[in-house]
């Protein structure tokens, strides 16, 4: 996901699904009889699924883009409309992606409505434009009716797009366990919610209709549904790096005599637009990925748990291996080596990322409050440690990212290669066992030369080590 969803938790309980003959907008024969069902505990999206959302899919997974996006990517006024032109088996490839699920028929009805038999979200009062988008000419942004929050605070539940349930089509009283849930099967299944195009009575919590699963249509979308523990669109801050031209290596004469053979010779790279992450990932955000894949924790976590105090430390002791495994589970990757560089020290060349001025070590800064500290470094191997990341805000980036030199050396997706950097050259090919690309320095490091912006290092990509960790990257939207 573009960050993390904003659910909301539907309790347990049992509520009457379905509607009985009402006066001014009579239910159909399907919605008959009403009947009570219970509906374990889960959360939903508080809208929608958005363009921007699936374009973020589409880009980390390959997916076939909806038709009617120009070149393959939403417009810029439409990133926050739903998507739609969107299959049932679309719908469920970006659940799984994103590791949720499509609402069953029974779970969508008792978000809309919760336990009163409104015949709304928001009640028994008629639609107004405040509360949904329906008699329109096409859709809107997500959530705008804050008027329309079902009980349970999600909106546009009504109108706007239909919604694919997992659910196929069939009659009344819902049974979960009748094969209806199938997913194999190919009967038509439910969209529920109505649309931007429909009236009044067609955006009843109760209404019901039944689309083909191949079907694909303007004006259907879908909702992402979880378990109520489920972790889903791990919350990362990020900073943005424009398009544009980095020089990558270093030139003797900038750096006073300090330019290793490895940086030689200086080039000029271009760099699509990319986002990256501010700080190395912690032991908080790394503990998430442990808990929800039960990949192996740190060996210096005893019994897989954060050592206390250090849960805002950048995590270590894990390999490359382990970084683009939590990269995948956080539907993000490692940045390239230009990448890195360029966001560690824009497009002007700079010595380290707050400028051209030497740092010094951070046992001389704690001694010197006239000092600012730029960068965690020169406290040795044996007693020294990394810091809380952002911890030194003097030492941000062009772009706003702490910590790029010194802290941790950080992983990036690069093997080794000499310059020029180039990435159609094999060192972006990540199923090969050459000896990956480490950047910035660490806590460790006992020279500033080795915080340099250019400053190269590499090792074994099935190193783990106590000053190594790394920081993630996403591609923008679009």
């Amino acid at each position: 996901m573009t960050g993390p969803v904003d659910w909301r938790d539907v309790p347990a309980g049992e509520f009457t699904m379905g509607s009985d003959p009402a006066a001014e907008f009579a239910p159909e024969p399907d919605e008959a009889p009403q009947h009570s069902v219970p509906v374990a505990s889960f959360r939903i999206g508080r809208t929608q699924v958005t363009n921007a959302e699936y374009a973020v899919f589409v880009a980390a997974s390959g997916y076939s883009a909806p038709s009617h996006w120009p070149d393959g990517a939403p417009t810029a006024d439409q990133e926050s409309h739903p998507v739609s032109y969107i299959s049932w088996e679309d719908a469920r490839a970006f659940c799984a992606w994103a590791g949720g699920f499509l609402p069953t028929e029974a779970q969508w009805e008792r978000a809309a409505r919760g336990d009163d038999e409104r015949a709304w979200p928001w009640g028994d009062d008629a639609p107004t434009f405040e509360c949904a988008t329906f008699g329109a000419s096409g859709t809107s942004a997500v959530g705008l009716h804050v008027a329309g929050a079902s009980p349970f605070g999600a909106l546009d539940l009504a109108g706007n797009v239909w919604e694919w349930t997992a659910s196929a089509y069939r009659a009344y009283p819902y049974r979960a366990a009748d094969g209806r849930e199938d997913a194999e099967s190919s009967e038509p299944r439910v969209v529920r919610g109505g649309a931007y195009s429909h009236g009044a009575g067609e955006i009843r919590c109760s209404y019901r209709h039944g689309m083909l699963p191949g079907a694909v249509d303007h004006y259907v979308g879908f909702r992402l549904a979880c378990a109520p523990d489920a972790r889903i669109g791990l919350d990362l801050a990020l900073v943005d790096v424009p398009s544009g031209d980095v020089r990558l290596g270093n030139d003797p004469r900038r750096s006073q005599g300090v330019a290793l053979p490895g940086e030689a010779p200086q080039h000029v790279v271009s760099v699509p637009a990319f986002r990256l992450a501010a700080t190395p990932v912690t032991n908080a955000q790394y503990f998430e990925f442990v808990e929800a894949t039960n990949h192996p924790a740190p060996p210096h976590w005893a019994d897989g748990v954060i050592p206390d105090g250090l849960e805002q430390q950048p995590v270590t002791y894990v390999d490359w291996f382990d970084a683009g495994a939590y990269c995948r589970w956080a539907q993000a990757r490692l940045p390239t080596e230009a990448e890195w560089e360029k966001g560690a020290r824009g497009a002007d060349g700079r010595l380290y990322p707050w400028g051209d001025n030497e740092p010094e070590p951070l046992d001389i800064v704690l001694n010197q409050h006239n000092i600012r500290a730029l960068a965690a470094f020169g406290l040795g191997s044996k007693e020294g440690a990394p810091t809380a990341v952002g911890s030194f805000a003097e030492g941000a980036s062009p772009y706003g990212a702490l910590d790029m030199a010194g802290n941790v050396w950080e992983w990036v997706s690069s093997a080794y290669a000499p310059y020029p950097y180039r990435e159609d050259d094999g060192r972006e090919e990540q199923a090969t066992g050459l000896p990956r690309v480490l950047r910035g320095g660490s806590y460790a490091s006992t020279s500033p030369h080795y915080l340099r912006g250019a400053m190269r290092s590499r090792s074994s990509p099935g190193r783990r080590s106590a000053h190594i960790g790394f920081r993630v990257a996403r591609s923008p939207v679009g």
